[in-house]
């Protein structure tokens, strides 16, 4: 089958890379979304999406294998079935050359804004697919007074941005690389991140990821889910804070949206 994916040569390819985003051989031509985290593109409901821990996105049609796949043959470079930390480091060292477009070793702000625009417009986004924690903090208790802040002193994290798609609770992999805040990643610092990325996907130690050792993506989840599940807005609402999501088998397939 044809899976649809965002190839790095088109990344590295300016303009081009818009266009690769968007379509990438048989997907969605609409054009990427604003910016806004309040509406959703109803489009983008008809694709399988996966983001790898640096970034990239990862297109499928509906009925097609989950994208996760195409990520890790991608980073295995050897395909020997397993990601080593050198192969890992590797595919996020490409990410990090197509991004950085005027390749001068920084990922700067408006680099961080194409990437948000135009390479993974997605995560700009919530997805309604995917069900949000629910705070049952603050059911009264009927042997207590009321609290008289309620609601109003506890935070609940929502899964945003690429945590939606992806292995690593980072809702922004690119700002979240940016160790001194200076608006703009250094080859270092993505260096760093990419170590402590495959530091927490190799759950056994082994200095390899594989297959059966990566959780699922929070999209993946609702996908399997029950179809009831689903009707009810039940889906991985319980995933909150944390870096690593739960469960396992991560190279689980796609399913209807």
């Amino acid at each position: 089958m044809t899976r649809l994916r965002l190839p790095l040569t088109l990344l590295a390819a300016g303009l081009a890379l818009a266009a690769g985003a968007a379509s990438a051989q048989d997907g969605d031509q609409s054009p990427p979304p604003d910016n806004g985290m309040q509406n959703y593109v109803p489009s983008t409901l008809g694709q399988l999406i996966f983001v790898s821990p640096s970034g990239q996105p990862f297109r499928a049609l509906v009925g097609q294998p989950y994208p996760l796949a195409t990520w890790f043959a991608q980073a295995d470079a050897d395909h020997d079935g397993k990601i080593s930390a050198d192969e890992f480091d590797k595919d996020a060292s490409n990410f990090f050359d197509a991004i950085d477009t005027n390749h001068d070793g920084y990922i700067s702000s408006p680099e961080n804004t194409f990437y948000e625009t135009n390479v993974a417009p997605e995560i700009t986004h919530m997805d309604p697919r995917i069900a949000q924690p629910e705070d049952n903090t603050n059911a009264p208790d009927p042997d207590m007074d009321p609290d008289p802040n309620g609601d109003k002193t506890h935070y609940v994290k929502q899964i945003l941005g690429a945590s939606q798609y992806g292995l690593i609770d980072e809702p922004q992999p690119i700002r979240a690389a940016d160790q001194n805040f200076d608006f703009r990643i250094s080859a270092s610092e993505w260096s760093a991140a990419t170590a402590q990325r495959f530091a927490i996907l190799d759950t056994n130690g082994d200095g390899f990821i594989t297959m059966d050792e990566l959780p699922k993506t929070p999209l993946q989840l609702y996908l399997e889910a029950p179809k009831d599940a689903k009707h009810k807005g039940h889906g991985d609402g319980g995933r909150g804070g944390g870096h690593h999501h739960g469960g396992g088998g991560g190279g689980g397939g796609g399913g209807g949206q």
